[in-house]
């Protein structure tokens, strides 16, 4: 058989971060553009574990591939099985393609994957274009659907695999899976031991341009050393709740293969990277048992750091860390179950500092403990205060499935079905919902411009930033990013002009 697996294209992206039109103030490629890995992993699993099928990859996403590009690559390819990794904000896009897929080939299994229907299992089951969703982790579910597909036999016995009749069985009769966010009440498809899935192929994407706007280099490669997050941030919405970890040998010979194909940087991806100071130190060991000094980077957290893991990573080409600091109060960090101290956040960024290692802090303002400008204005002093390489901000977006969600909905701050409305009938015009109880998003918006401006704009920040750019690549983010902050101050000046 001919199979497809899709990253589609997302015009239609729910806006997330809107500027004072209504339009993406910060879009999700400003900060980088990354492979689908899910995606990958599961075509990678399905390469290795059968024969006689051919296999297809395409990212819209990375290649900048419109719906009428993707049209014509379809009709290239005849697919006879269709899988379209997702998220909830891209969904109208993920039916658009699948509803091409069907019209351009009626017979073609079309299977939906991804972040949303480990969401909304139910909602996503019951969309006329897709034949089955997997519910977990595509690799070993997607791969037995494949089987049964090319033997002509029923499917719907596979865990994690439904259709919109099979998984009528689980909504009086839910079963309750900790291992995933509370709204999976159906059996889903789970992996325990992840160092046996395969080392994502790369060959589907070698001639994709990804980086990084935090990167060195145009060859950066994106790594997952684990997957799942055992944290309950209130924010959150990871669709994994719990951790596993693979081996350190494992994720050594995933580098040693991208090095031999010409990569140079390598970014860890995981929900979290260091769950323990150990972790980063038995990594390193396996880096240095092969005597590899590579450039990296990772996303952790301040509460799982010492110092001496720090120096260790150092000593092993660790270039930089992006931390979520999200806010600069205790009593806020406490709310938001962070686990953590501003003292240890403090701690944490000076240890960076002292070491040469590059910091990031992703901060969000609009937050319910935020009652006025105010609070929002000393949450950015101590961002600013921490000092660190670069802040990422952005105004708190109220995913479902999140304890900040479900808050805002007992308190009428947004309406109460919103997002499960939306996953039966994706609209463009739905947008994500803000806490807007104290401040509304116009004032918001205005306040993170603002704090983006406080922050990017010191002149010894600027100095120092510039003293430290050691190549094209970097000078090229860090001008692009200084000219998208001048022109959307120009912007809100003429906006308030207008109004006037």
């Amino acid at each position: 058989m001919r199979i497809l697996l899709v990253n589609p294209p997302d015009p239609n992206k729910v806006v997330e971060n809107p500027d004072e039109q209504g339009d993406e103030f910060l879009e999700a490629n400003a900060f980088g553009d990354f492979p689908p890995l899910g995606a990958l992993y599961v075509i990678s699993f399905l390469e290795e574990h059968t024969t006689g099928h051919e296999l297809f990859f395409k990212d819209c996403i990375g290649e900048g591939m419109s719906h009428g590009k993707l049209e014509e690559y379809i009709k290239e390819v005849k697919p006879d099985v269709v899988g379209i990794t997702s998220f909830t904000i891209s969904l109208m896009d993920v039916c658009l393609t699948a509803r091409k897929v069907k019209e351009l080939f009626p017979n073609c299994h079309v299977c939906l994957g991804g972040h949303h229907p480990i969401a909304f299992p139910f909602e996503a089951a019951q969309l006329e274009e897709f034949d089955s969703i997997v519910v977990g982790e595509g690799e070993v579910a997607f791969t037995e659907l494949v089987n049964c597909l090319e033997k002509n036999e029923g499917f719907t016995h596979i865990k994690g695999i439904f259709t919109k009749e099979s998984i009528k069985v689980f909504e009086g009769n839910p079963v309750r899976d900790k291992r995933f966010l509370k709204r999976v009440t159906v059996p889903a498809a789970y992996i325990d031991d992840i160092d046996s899935i395969p080392m994502v192929n790369r060959k589907y994407i070698k001639d994709v341009p990804y980086q990084s706007i935090l990167g060195v280099t145009k060859n950066l490669a994106t790594i997952l050393s684990s997957r799942g997050c055992p944290y309950l941030c209130t924010f959150c919405d990871v669709p994994i709740k719990s951790y596993r970890q693979r081996s350190h040998y494992s994720v050594v010979d995933e580098i040693e293969a991208c090095l031999a194909m010409g990569y140079t940087e390598f970014h860890f991806y995981d929900d979290l990277f260091n769950i323990t100071a150990e972790k980063i130190v038995g990594f390193c060991d396996e880096l240095d048992r092969r005597n590899l000094k590579v450039v990296w980077d990772f996303r952790g957290r301040v509460n799982a750091i010492t110092k001496e893991s720090l120096i260790r990573a150092k000593a092993s080409g660790l270039r930089m860390i992006s931390f979520g600091v999200e806010t600069g109060t205790d009593e806020g960090l406490k709310i938001l179950k962070k686990a953590t101290t501003t003292a240890k956040i403090k701690q944490t960024f000076e240890w960076c500092r002292e070491l040469g290692i590059l910091s990031v802090a992703d901060y969000i303002i609009g937050q319910p403990f935020e009652k006025n400008i105010d609070d929002i204005n000393k949450n950015i002093d101590f961002l600013i205060g921490l000092d660190p390489d670069y802040g990422q901000i952005s105004i708190l977006k109220l995913y479902p499935n999140t304890k900040m969600y479900d808050d805002a909905v007992a308190k009428g701050i947004v309406p109460a079905g919103q997002w499960e409305d939306f996953s039966l009938n994706p609209t463009k015009d739905f947008m994500v919902g803000h806490w807007d109880e104290f401040m509304d998003l116009q004032t918001l918006i205005k306040q993170q411009k603002k704090a983006y401006r406080r922050f990017y704009f010191r002149y010894n920040y600027i100095t120092r930033s510039a003293l430290k750019t050691r190549t094209w690549v970097e000078f090229l983010s860090k001008y692009n990013g200084a000219i998208k902050l001048i022109w959307t101050a120009r912007q809100s000046v003429k906006t308030n002009i207008r109004r006037a």
